[in-house]
């Protein structure tokens, strides 16, 4: 087992990196526990967990995009209000990026802040979004879905991550989390980009990725500058995922907006040898209806917005540019 500590200004958070985790982690006692899943991730693991932590109280959501909503929000607090939870109790969130995005956006708010710690079950969730703090619910109106909207900046005292998890992971899941994979590669680590075309085993890839997302966090804590460079591909990226209806996940639209930030020639074909290699698919989409997403863009200011750019593979640096600008390039 692997352990890492990552010195917040407010909280430290600690990583353990192995395998059978729920088993070896000792969990505080004299608390009382919260845990929010999915239907996908419940059935094969809940119970392991509860074995843990026997008098957990616990809530199945429906997988996917949709539960990560406002409505979600207001009944869990409701429910943490009814079971006497308290600042000093744990909520712990156990699945992919929607479950800990959600679970964090929670903890965050209630009682202006309660303990949390994340077990992403998600390759997406072990290399990226547990880590960081970053929390979000999306916001929906007039049948349109506009993606973390609604946010908190709000650390996990522990983060969990076990790659055993991933053996149950769907292709089109696994295929996401590499999305974000390819991104640390892409913008920070020319080795790690193209250990991605030979064979490579999970635990060689998380830890690395985990080391750059600590490294940059620490650095910018609350985005305001280098923080941002993690940002690649996420502009056109977010707005491709919401235009599809999340039928696009979260990684796979990254890919896609990568694709369309990056300007150099050559290196928009290694990453479509890299996308061709892992089976990413393409969508078809109208420029207008992505305009309509890209404008709520939350790096957006007075009609410009700070985007990383790519200077070369393991290299990025932040410009400002006009919003048409940008437009202009799709």
């Amino acid at each position: 087992m692997k352990e890492m500590s990552v010195n917040y200004r407010n909280q430290t958070v600690k990583i353990l990196l192995g395998e059978n985790l729920l088993e070896r982690t000792c969990f505080p006692t004299g608390v009382k526990y919260f845990i929010l899943t999915d239907d996908n991730v419940g059935p094969l693991y809940l119970k392991k967990l509860i074995n843990e932590i026997p008098n957990a109280n616990y809530l199945v959501l429906p997988s996917g995009e949709g539960s990560k909503d406002t409505v979600n929000v207001l009944n869990i607090i409701g429910m943490l209000l009814e079971l006497e939870f308290s600042k000093g109790d744990y909520f712990i969130a156990l699945g992919g990026g929607v479950i800990t995005d959600l679970s964090g956006f929670i903890a965050s708010i209630y009682k202006r802040g309660m303990k949390m710690i994340s077990i992403p079950t998600s390759l997406l969730g072990q290399v990226d979004s547990a880590l960081g703090g970053k929390t979000g619910v999306n916001y929906s109106k007039d049948q349109l879905t506009f993606k973390n909207q609604i946010g908190t900046i709000y650390h996990p005292e522990m983060i969990l991550i076990d790659p055993n998890f991933l053996k149950t992971l769907p292709k089109a899941e696994f295929r996401s989390g590499l999305g974000e994979i390819i991104k640390y590669g892409l913008c920070f680590d020319q080795e790690l980009f193209y250990q991605l075309f030979e064979s490579f085993s999970l635990t060689e890839i998380i830890l690395p990725c985990l080391e750059i997302k600590a490294e940059v966090t620490l650095l910018d804590e609350f985005e305001n500058s280098e923080r941002k460079l993690l940002n690649y591909g996420h502009t056109i990226g977010h707005a491709l995922e919401s235009l599809s209806g999340f039928s696009l996940r979260h990684g796979e639209a990254i890919a896609l907006g990568m694709l369309y930030e990056t300007e150099d020639p050559l290196i928009k074909n290694e990453l479509k040898r890299l996308y061709k290699l892992f089976d990413f698919p393409g969508f078809e989409f109208s420029r207008m209806d992505l305009i309509t997403y890209l404008k709520q863009d939350k790096k957006i200011s007075r009609g410009r917005i700070q985007l990383p750019v790519l200077e070369e593979i393991g290299k990025v640096c932040l410009k400002e540019i006009d919003l048409e600008e940008l437009l202009r390039r799709i």
